[in-house]
């Protein structure tokens, strides 16, 4: 069997250290149970602190390991999970870093949840090499680390012996893949059937939300970007608005991007599909309604930018977010 080893973080999702836990744990054991089969366990999986002590989730749960990460000789495949204040974590726990280079480089596979990504970083291991993380962390780890590519669309990254992955519920779809790249496709539908979980999601693009970044510092940018939301259902003169900024259409774009990362015209179209997306999850007009709704004539234009940005149809997102319109039956 491998031996997995989940270090467990201050303030970390209990999800990101269980969720792995019962998906490798149960590769070989649970689907062998309900189709009759002799149970062929492939992981051994241990929870870990730094120092052993119990661990407090980000619901003040205590979660207890099975002990400290020195107490691990030996480890396969070490999995960090979610790690929001990693300056705490490292001022408290500085002998992570190396303890994760250490088993790294005697073979071990090194792998992160959400944030843990930050305490990956940290070690070195990915500079010069992409990584993803929840959506809502990329302005903070590309700030952070610029020396890393982020890939903020991925639902999970393989390096070979380096993985991350997106939010929380990618962890799941890292564990699955994990449990398929270790043991085999086989194993890992067989896992993801028990399990009743969803194999082969790629992407987070659809669940990300746009929060307009304005803490950039540049004040006419910043009152550029408040005028294109009052009006973003409205033509925008671009000549226009550079001149009330007092520059030239090239600066305001040139500085607009610098800022924001956008031009103008890249802003005023994720603003307008945010605001369709939250139109569509009201589920009560049709997408030609709000295609003129949010300032758009052609329909197809529209429906285009909109798959790009969301990485769905119209429908398809719909479907996805409207909520639960198929009630469950009441016995």
């Amino acid at each position: 069997m491998k031996k997995v080893t989940i270090l467990g973080l201050y303030n970390t999702m209990a999800t990101t250290i269980f969720g792995p836990m019962d998906i490798l744990n149960q590769a070989g054991r649970l689907f062998n149970r309900v189709s009759r089969c002799p149970q062929t366990p492939f992981f051994e999986v241990t929870i870990a602190s730094a120092d052993g002590l119990p661990i407090r989730s980000v619901n003040n749960i205590q979660i207890q390991p099975h002990g400290s990460i020195n107490q691990i000789k030996q480890t396969d495949l070490i999995i960090i999970a979610s790690a929001t204040y990693i300056d705490k974590i490292l001022e408290k726990n500085p002998e992570l870093v190396p303890w994760i280079r250490h088993h790294y480089g005697q073979g071990a596979h090194v792998a992160s949840i959400c944030t843990g990504v930050f305490l990956l970083a940290e070690t070195g291991l990915l500079d010069g090499k992409s990584a993803t993380l929840h959506w809502g962390f990329t302005d903070e780890f590309c700030k952070r680390y610029p020396q890393i590519s982020l890939s903020q669309d991925q639902m999970y990254i393989d390096h070979g012996r380096l993985y991350c992955s997106a939010g929380v519920s990618a962890g799941m779809d890292l564990s699955l893949y994990l449990v398929e790249k270790f043991c085999g496709r086989k194993a890992a539908v067989g896992s993801a059937k028990t399990m009743v979980l969803d194999m082969g999601r790629e992407s987070q693009t659809p669940y990300n939300c746009y929060f307009a970044p304005k803490g950039h510092g540049d004040s006419p940018i910043v009152e550029a970007q408040e005028w294109i939301e009052e009006h973003q259902t409205q033509a925008i003169d671009y000549d226009w608005l550079a001149q009330k900024s007092r520059m030239s259409r090239r600066s305001l774009e040139r500085r607009f991007k610098n800022a924001v990362g956008v031009t103008p015209l890249g802003y005023l179209q994720k603003l307008r599909v945010e605001h369709a997306k939250y139109l569509l999850e009201e589920g009560i007009q049709t997408f030609n309604e709000i295609t003129y709704q949010v300032g758009y004539e052609d329909i197809s234009f529209f429906r285009k930018i909109f798959i790009r940005l969301t990485g769905l149809r119209p429908k398809e997102y719909q479907q996805r977010f409207t909520g639960y319109s198929h009630k469950p039956a009441i016995q």
